[in-house]
Parts: C-alpha cells; structure tokens; sequence
C-alpha cells in the first residue's frame, strides 16, 4: 500500500529538521505511538497502537533509521512492527522530504507499506483512511512542537 501525503508546518526549516531527525522527540508526534528504547543512533524500540474500524492492534515495532539527507532535507526510515497477540504485522518504508516555503516548511510524506493479518480484514480503503487522519494529528503535533 502507497500512501503519499503533504502538509505545511508554519515553521522555517532550519526549525523542523532537527525535530524531525530527532526520532524519539518526533514519535511524540504520532497518534499512540512511544519510543520505549534506543538501541544505538540509527535503531530505535517503540510501541505504536492503532484502531481501524472494529480492529484495535497493537505493535511492538523496531525503527531503523536508513539515511538523513542534509542537502535535500529527506529522511528515509523503515518500521518492522509485529502485533503483540502475534495477529499480524507491518513493514514500512516512510521517507519525508522538507521543502521550504515562504518561511514555512512544506512537508512531503511517502509511505510503502506491506501489512499481514487481522488488520487487513478491515479493507484497504478504511486502513488508508486511518493512515491519512493519524497523518493528519501528526502535523498538527509536530507544527505544535517546533
């Protein structure tokens, strides 16, 4: 599943980056998401859980930090959660590109994600309508944060 999302965060760059490439700060950001251990600089343990629909999951998820890109301002991460009752899981590729803007920070979000197990009983449709709202409460987070 391929999830491509923006939102404007009313924040100069130089403000947002540091935020976003600090992982545990950021996940703070996200809907029911906690970083619970840093392994080393570029591995982090988190517990993320998440409703859809009549489904409520929970992860324990593992986030690598594959690059952070000074020049283009992109961050390239991926995420290996697996249900804690061992219903499923899900691996994801999330890269953000920051673009400045008028003194504010264009934010450009681009997801593929493989998800298993009861969580896809749900449909696509509404999994990827969740995605877009916890998008959504995400930028809001993150703008209040910055």
């Amino acid at each position: 599943m391929i999830i491509d999302d923006a939102f404007d965060v009313d924040a100069p760059i130089e403000r947002v980056w540091p935020v976003l490439k600090d992982v545990p700060r950021v996940a703070t950001c996200i809907p029911n998401a906690e970083v619970t251990e840093k392994v080393d600089d570029k591995t982090y343990r988190a517990k993320v859980s998440v409703k859809v629909g009549p489904v409520a999951i929970a992860y324990n998820a593992t986030i690598f930090v594959e690059s952070f890109d000074e020049a283009t301002h992109t961050a390239t991460m991926r995420v290996q959660g697996d249900d804690v009752k061992g219903r499923g899981g899900v691996r994801a590729t999330i890269v953000s590109r920051l673009v400045p803007r008028d003194g504010k920070t264009h934010v450009e979000l681009h997801t593929d994600a493989q998800v298993s197990g009861i969580i896809v009983s749900v449909g696509g449709r509404l999994i990827e309508s969740v995605a877009k709202k916890t998008i959504a409460e995400f930028a809001q987070r993150l703008s209040q944060l910055v």
